[in-house]
C-alpha cells in the first residue's frame, strides 16, 4: 500500500471538456457534497480541496503534509449497485497514516458498529511476520448528518483509546474523527473552527450562491468551485450521481418499508398483547368473585364450627351433668339399701 501512487487525475482528464466554467452560476446544485458520489469524485478530482479538508479535519498546516494518496479511486462508468454501496475514501497520508474518510447522510443505527469495524479492519495491516513496530497509525473520519443516538450533540468530536479513570492515552495510533453536519449553527464552532465550520457548510450547500460566499473566506473552497462545475455539467458524472441518488432513495424506500411493516406488526403485537391483558383482568375478576365466595364460605363454616363447638361444650357439660346425677341416684339407692337392711 506504501509504494501505491495515488490515481488522483487533474480535473478535466477524466471528463469532457465542458464550455461555460467561468460563469457565474445561480439556483439550486444538481447534487450537493452530501451525495457520497459526487463527494468522493470531487476530493479526488481536486487534491487540494483534498488537502484542506484533511488540514481542517485533523488540525495540521498545510506544510505538515508531504504527499496524500487515494488508494481505491472511483472507476468512472462503474455501475452503482451493491457492490459499490460504500463509497468511502481510502488515504494514505505522509506514507505513515491509514486514513478512511466518509460522507454517511443515513442514519441507519450502527455508527459506532460501523466506524470501529472500519478502523479495526484499517489496523489489521501488517504483513505475515513483520515486526508490530511498523503498525502505521490509522483513522476513521465520519462526515455525518446525523447524531448517533447517546451521543453528545457537537460539531466535531475526536475519540481515542485511553484509560477512563486518568485519561492516559494507551496508543495514539487508532482514532476515530465525526463532523456531525446537523449540529451547524453555533457560533462558538464557528469562532474555535473557522476552517472546518466552512467545509461543513460546503457540504451542505444547496445553492451556487452559498458555495460562492462561502469562497470568499476560503481560497480552497473558491478555487474548488471550478470542480464542482466539471462534475455537475458532465453528462457521464450525472449519470453515475443520479444513479447513486436513485440507489440511496431505492434503499431508503425499503428501509422505510420495512420500518412500517415492523411498526404493523407491532401494533398487532400489541393489540394481541391488549387483548391477553383484558382477557387476564376478566379471569383475575372472576378469580376475585369465587375468592370472594370462598371466603364468605369461610366466614359461614367457621360460623357453623363454633355453633358445633358450643352445643359441644354445652353437651359434655350435660352429659357431666346426668354423669353427677347418676352418681347421686347410686349413691342414694345405696343408702337405701342399708336402710332397709338395718
Amino acid at each position: 500500500m506504501e509504494d501505491e501512487k495515488m490515481q488522483n487525475t487533474s480535473v478535466g482528464e477524466n471528463i469532457s471538456p465542458i464550455s461555460g466554467l467561468e460563469e457565474k452560476l445561480t439556483g439550486r446544485l444538481p447534487y450537493t457534497l452530501m451525495n457520497d458520489f459526487m463527494f468522493k469524485a470531487f476530493l479526488q478530482e481536486n487534491e487540494a480541496a483534498l488537502r484542506g479538508l484533511i488540514c481542517a479535519l485533523l488540525s495540521l498546516e498545510s506544510q505538515e503534509i508531504h504527499s496524500i494518496v487515494i488508494t481505491n479511486p472511483i472507476k468512472y462508468g462503474q455501475k452503482i449497485d451493491a457492490k459499490t454501496l460504500v463509497l468511502d475514501i481510502k488515504l494514505v497520508l505522509n506514507n505513515n497514516q491509514f486514513i478512511n474518510l466518509e460522507m454517511q447522510v443515513a442514519n441507519l443505527g450502527n455508527w459506532p458498529e460501523r466506524s470501529l469495524t472500519y478502523l479495526c479492519r484499517m489496523f489489521d495491516h501488517l504483513k505475515h511476520g513483520e515486526d508490530y513496530n511498523n503498525v502505521k497509525k490509522v483513522i476513521h473520519i465520519g462526515i455525518l448528518d446525523f447524531t448517533p443516538a447517546d451521543f453528545p450533540e457537537e460539531l466535531y468530536a475526536h475519540y481515542t483509546f485511553c484509560n477512563k479513570e486518568n485519561g492516559h492515552i494507551y496508543s495514539d495510533k487508532i482514532g476515530i474523527y465525526m463532523l456531525q453536519l446537523n449540529q451547524l449553527g453555533n457560533l462558538k464552532d464557528k469562532e474555535r473552527l473557522p476552517d472546518l465550520y466552512h467545509w461543513a457548510q460546503l457540504f451542505r450547500a444547496t445553492t451556487w450562491e452559498e458555495i460562492q460566499m462561502l469562497g470568499e473566506n476560503n481560497k480552497v473552497i473558491k478555487d474548488s468551485i471550478v470542480t464542482l462545475k466539471y462534475l455537475t455539467a458532465d453528462e457521464e458524472m450525472q449519470m453515475q450521481m443520479e444513479a447513486r441518488e436513485r440507489y440511496r432513495r431505492d434503499m431508503e424506500a425499503s428501509r422505510r418499508l420495512g420500518l412500517q411493516e415492523n411498526e404493523k406488526q407491532l401494533k398487532e403485537q400489541e393489540k394481541r398483547l391488549a387483548e391477553q391483558q383484558e382477557t387476564i383482568a376478566e379471569q383475575q375478576g372472576t378469580i376475585n368473585e369465587q375468592q370472594g365466595t370462598i371466603n364468605e364460605q369461610r366466614e359461614t363454616i367457621a360460623e357453623k364450627q363454633e355453633t358445633i363447638n358450643k352445643m359441644n361444650s354445652e353437651s359434655l357439660a350435660k352429659d357431666k351433668e346426668i354423669m353427677e346425677q347418676a352418681k347421686e341416684i347410686e349413691r342414694l339407692k345405696q343408702l337405701l339399701s342399708e336402710s332397709e337392711t338395718i
